[in-house]
Parts: C-alpha cells; sequence; structure tokens
C-alpha cells in the first residue's frame, strides 16, 4: 500500500532453439512485462515471428469479421470450453460459418441496394404520379421540348410570361409539397427563353426514369415490392440472429484461442535474437522472480538462464520503470480512479489507499440522503450483478461505496429523499401521526440530525466544517509531498518547498483566531511574524515567482466548501418536490394526488442522476486539482503482464 509493487529488471537468454517453448511457458504464467528491443548497429537483430502467425492472423482477420456482422460483443461466461476441443472443429466451421455469413451478406446488400433504388424510384415518380401522363410521354419528340420539375409561384403567372413568348405550348402543373409540379410543352426554338422565365421562379429539374406506363400504378408495384423486400430483410435479420445464438460461444472461444495463439507466435518480433541465442529483456514484480527462475530452471535445466539487475546501480530512471498497484481487494475499484489521472511514477507514493477513504466521504457529505444513498447502493449491486469484467465494473463498485457514506450521513442529518426522519417535521410521524407509538417516537427524537442543512443556524456551521476537512486534506497533500520532494531532492528542499505552506497556513490561523477573540490579542502578532517565516522559507524553496501562489492556499481552501454547496443544492431541490407536492398537490385530493406521486417520481428521478453525476465530479476535482497538485507528479507506466486473461477457455 502508497506504494508500487517492487520490479526488478531482468534478462532472460536461452538457446534460439528453445525461444517458442520459452515464450509459452512465460506466457502461462503472466507474470512478465517484456520491453521491446530496438535493432542498433550491433549484431543482435529482431526476432523473427513463429510460422503459425501468419496464418493465425489470417483466421483471427477472418472471425473478427464474422463477428463484426453477427454484432456479437464479449459476455461473461461461466462454463470454460476445452481448447483442444474447438481446435479440432476449428477450421472446419470457420469455413463453413464464413461461407454462411458471406452468403447472408450478399443477399442484405443486394436487397438493400434494390431497397435504396426503389425509394429513389419511388422519390421521382411521386410528383409524376401527380400529372395526367404515361412516362413514354415525356420523350421521343424531335421538335419539341418537354420540360419537367419543380417552380415556386403561381402557375397562371409563369403561363402568363410563356405565352408572351409564344401560344404553341402545353403546361400541366399540380401542387406538390408546397410548391408546384409542371410539365410544359414548348417548340425547340423556344426553350432557352422558357427556361429563362423558369429560372426567376426557382426551377428545380425533375429526371424522369426510362419507363413505360402509368406512373401511379408503377409506383403502386414499388411499394408492393417494398414490403416483400422488408419482410425478407426482416427474415433475414431473424437467420443473423439465430447463426448469432448458435455459434456465439464457440467465436468467443474461437477468437481467445487465435488471439494467443498469435500473440504468442509474434512475440519473437519483441526480443533481441543473433544466429543461435536469444535475449529477453523485461521486468518481474520481486515476489514472482523465484516462481519464473524456478519454473524456467525446471523446465528448461539451465539451457535458458535469468539474472536480475541491480536498478540502483544501473541508474534506471524511474519514470522507465513499468508500475503495478499493490492495494488490497477492497481499494482495487479506486485505481480506476488513478488511471482516470495518470499512473504514479515507481517510486512515487500511490494514494489509491487515501482516495479510498476521502472520495466517498467527499461523496457521502455531499449527497447525504438515506433515500439516495439506498437507490444507489441497488444500482450499485445491479451493475456489480451485471457487469463482471471491464473498467464498469469498479465504478459499481464505487457506487456501492459512496451509497454507504451517503446513507451514513443521510442517517445524520435525518434525511429521506429530501424529507426528515426525525424531530417535529418527521415524514413518519406526518404519516403516521405525532401521537401514534410509531410517530411520536420519530417526532420526540431530537439528538439527530446532528445538522439540519436547511436550518440557517447550521449552514454556516457546514461551510466551516468543509473548510476544515479541506484544511486537513491539504495538509495531507502537503506532507505527503514533503516525503517526496524528500527522496529526490533532500530534507532542506523538502522544508522550504512544502513545510513552508503548513507554516504560512499555521500563521494565518493563530492571526485569525487571535482577530475573533478565541485567544490573546498578542497571537495577532505573532500570527504575522510566523506568516513572514512561511513565506520567506517559500521564497528560498521556489523563488521569487512563490509569491504570486500565495492566494492559491485560500482559493484551495475554499474550494472545499463546494462540499456543503452541492449538498445544499440537492437537498434544496428534494425540498421544492416535497414542498410542490405535499403543500400544493396532496391538499387538492382526486387526480391532483395520482399527479403529485408522478413528479415525486420524476423529481427525485432526476435529482437522483443529479446526486449521481455532481458529487461524483466535485469529489473527483478536489482531489485532482487540490490534492493531488500538493504531491502528486504522475506519469508512470502499467506493468502490462505477458500473457493473457482466459475468459471463455481452459486447457486440460
Amino acid at each position: 500500500m502508497l506504494k508500487a509493487k517492487k520490479v526488478s529488471k531482468v534478462v532472460i537468454i536461452g538457446n534460439k532453439k528453445l525461444l517458442h517453448p520459452t515464450v509459452d511457458i512465460l506466457h502461462s504464467i503472466q507474470c512478465v512485462h517484456v520491453e521491446d528491443f530496438t535493432e542498433d548497429d550491433s549484431f543482435l537483430k529482431i526476432g523473427k515471428p513463429g510460422e503459425i502467425a501468419s496464418e493465425a492472423s489470417n483466421k483471427l482477420v477472418k472471425l473478427r469479421s464474422i463477428t463484426n456482422f453477427l454484432g456479437i460483443k464479449p459476455k461473461h461466461s461461466d462454463m470454460l470450453q476445452n481448447e483442444d476441443e474447438i481446435l479440432n472443429e476449428l477450421d472446419a466451421k470457420l469455413e463453413k460459418l464464413d461461407s454462411i455469413v458471406n452468403d447472408l451478406l450478399d443477399r442484405k446488400n443486394v436487397l438493400g441496394n434494390e431497397l435504396k433504388n426503389i425509394d429513389d424510384s419511388i422519390f421521382v415518380l411521386e410528383p409524376l404520379s401527380l400529372l395526367p401522363l404515361d412516362l413514354e410521354y415525356y420523350r421521343g419528340y424531335s421538335s419539341i421540348t418537354v420540360i419537367t420539375g419543380y417552380v415556386q409561384g403561381e402557375i397562371s403567372e409563369i403561363e402568363q410570361e410563356i405565352r408572351s413568348i409564344t401560344a404553341n405550348y402545353e403546361l400541366l402543373s399540380s401542387p406538390h409539397d408546397k410548391r408546384n409540379v409542371i410539365t410544359l410543352f414548348v417548340p425547340v426554338e423556344h426553350q432557352q427563353q422558357v427556361s429563362d422565365i423558369l429560372e426567376k421562379y426557382y426551377f428545380n429539374d425533375i429526371h424522369v426514369p426510362e419507363l413505360k406506363g402509368n406512373p401511379g400504378k408503377i409506383m403502386a408495384g414499388m411499394k408492393n415490392r417494398k414490403e416483400d423486400i422488408q419482410l425478407e430483410l426482416t427474415s433475414l435479420k431473424d437467420e443473423i440472429v439465430d447463426l448469432k445464438g448458435k455459434y456465439m460461444d464457440f467465436i468467443l472461444a474461437s477468437d481467445e484461442i487465435l488471439s494467443i495463439t498469435t500473440e504468442k507466435a509474434e512475440a519473437p518480433l519483441r526480443f533481441a535474437t543473433s544466429e543461435s541465442t536469444f535475449i529477453i529483456d523485461c521486468w518481474i514484480a520481486d515476489d514472482k522472480f523465484h516462481q519464473v527462475e524456478d519454473t524456467l530452471e525446471t523446465n528448461f535445466n539451465g539451457s535458458v538462464m535469468i539474472s536480475k539487475l541491480d536498478t540502483e546501480k544501473e541508474e534506471i530512471e524511474s519514470s522507465t520503470i513499468p508500475v503495478e498497484y499493490d492495494n488490497p481487494g477492497l481499494v482495487k475499484p479506486l485505481e480506476t480512479i488513478m488511471d482516470l489521472y495518470s499512473r504514479p511514477l515507481y517510486k512515487e507514493i500511490d494514494p489509491s489507499v487515501i482516495i479510498f477513504f476521502t472520495f466517498p466521504l467527499f461523496y457521502g457529505l455531499m449527497l447525504g440522503d438515506i433515500g439516495y444513498g439506498l437507490v444507489l447502493f441497488t444500482l450499485g449491486m445491479v451493475g456489480r450483478a451485471k457487469i463482471k469484467t471491464g473498467g464498469m465494473r469498479p465504478l459499481a463498485t464505487l457506487l456501492v461505496y459512496c451509497s454507504i457514506t451517503t446513507t451514513i450521513f443521510g442517517i445524520l442529518f435525518a434525511e429521506i429523499f429530501g424529507f426528515h426522519v426525525f424531530g417535529h417535521h418527521s415524514i413518519v410521524a406526518v404519516l403516521f401521526g405525532e401521537h401514534s407509538a410509531l410517530g411520536g417516537m420519530f417526532y420526540n427524537f431530537h439528538a439527530l440530525p446532528i445538522l439540519n442543512r436547511l436550518g440557517k443556524d447550521d449552514i454556516p456551521i457546514l461551510l466551516i466544517v468543509s473548510a476544515l476537512i479541506g484544511v486537513v486534506h491539504l495538509n495531507m497533500g502537503f506532507i505527503l509531498g514533503f516525503r517526496n520532494v524528500a527522496i529526490s531532492h533532500g530534507l532542506k528542499e523538502a522544508v522550504l518547498e512544502k513545510i513552508s505552506w503548513m507554516v504560512l497556513q499555521l500563521g494565518i490561523a493563530i492571526f485569525a483566531l487571535a482577530a475573533l477573540g478565541y485567544i490573546p490579542v498578542v497571537g495577532k502578532t505573532g500570527g504575522i511574524i510566523i506568516s513572514v517565516i512561511g513565506v520567506v522559507m517559500l521564497i528560498a524553496g521556489e523563488g521569487a515567482t512563490a509569491i504570486l501562489e500565495l492566494p492559491s492556499i485560500l482559493s484551495n481552501t475554499l474550494s472545499y466548501t463546494r462540499l456543503a454547496a452541492v449538498g445544499l443544492s440537492s437537498v434544496g431541490i428534494a425540498y421544492a418536490i416535497n414542498f410542490i407536492v405535499t403543500n400544493l398537490l396532496f391538499p387538492e385530493g382526486g387526480v391532483f394526488i395520482i399527479l403529485g406521486i408522478i413528479v415525486l417520481l420524476i423529481g427525485h428521478t432526476v435529482n437522483t442522476v443529479l446526486g449521481v453525476v455532481a458529487p461524483g465530479l466535485h469529489a473527483l476535482r478536489l482531489q485532482y486539482v487540490e490534492f493531488f497538485t500538493k504531491f502528486y507528479k504522475g506519469g508512470g507506466r502499467k506493468f502490462n503482464s505477458f500473457g493473457y486473461n482466459r475468459k471463455y477457455t481452459e486447457v486440460k
């Protein structure tokens, strides 16, 4: 905890003939982080992939194409399939599946293209169906030009202008889609003049298809064909769904096997090789080194050697060392929060354990409601039940953690969906009567709430408590920063850069207490002197520019008042919803009671969504912006174990 798992730089050397058996072993034990070899001017070259790499890769591409077509997504599986059984039927089933899928894809494309062509034709024929002409009458003239399209404006005005040019014309029109569709027959010699007239009325040409017959009847036939195509596509979708259900387990298992095969076959591309040897440059966790050493010795009897390098003597930069978290199971979900920001450097403090306490604490203090806490707990548990793997599962677990603190603070604030549980405003007393046994017990219990978040006397207290939490949290960051700087640059630098801020805060606190009369007035002078000492230390440690950072200590502290402010906004929304329902709707009776219930459900659902998002974002901000900036650098590399976590197959 608080530090990354210890790892060592390791070199594995062996006979080139044993390269692939070594890869198989390292892949199976999954505790080696391989560093990619880069060719230089030495005699060492990048290794060559195994012979099976190309074949396995091609099969994997084909399989994933099928997976994409069938819409198969990764899923949790409780039953693992035998790898040998899958391999025995892989080639035959893959060819069969590929043939079936190609046939389905061809049919789908043909039907899709036909459907598109029908839609395009209907779009053109629809306006033509409004005119009393068969399609063959729109073409085939030598001395007459046929102009068909849309115009805007009065047909009578258009006709009057055409008549000024020639009396030999025929104009057919019909309203359509807020415009007029027209067909105009005019002598060829007047085509340009008529076109100029139509341009003034925003003429838009319609391309008449090369068909014969009545456009309305043709269009009706096309619509019938369209319905048939849609039925065929529906049937095709059913076939795809059936195929997906039948082959899903096989496809997922095959993908896993081929992925493993490809990964192992291509592993030599990451190693250095000579004519007779291979060299694997890697990292291994100290607690796993002897396991790897013993495994290689047992399998190769000294033909493959492993050697640990001294990280300190090699003067390896900590930024190049891969980082593997070393946290207990309860803290693991908080590693997701860390990775969203940046993984710690190898020698840097890992604050995951600290966030394990502070993040749910801040979250619960902001939301602080029994009802919302129980809703979040339900959502989190459902999420954990539905999501077995992946990045969303830790977030579901984190939601459970936050629901616990939300419920605890909800009890301390005596709130359930914005209603008071205890005291003269107890919702229980309202429902059961203050003189009933149950109602009286809640009505007369005044130990809770410890703070009434809507009480004018308690709001300032809540703001002060939030600021004090900020002071503690910030100074925790300065203490951690002191440790980091002391290790990196020495004790003197650590005191000047980090302790100076704590001295400055102490001076300000003494001055404030004296000014408020809590300690003797002489404390003002002492507070000023201590503050000046803090500033001098800060300038000595960070330079004159540190003066520009002085206001940040106040803004950082005040930032924590959001713990109270966000909570007040949440309970304020809940109170407003409850007031509207209980004071305005329910007293009216009848249908207003039903309306009131709807308002309660919708209002508190929306407030729950806000309650999930807003406290989470603000709690994250306090960690990332206020806390981390006091000590945390980040930028560490992830420790990627060479291997594959099987989810669908097993080796027997």
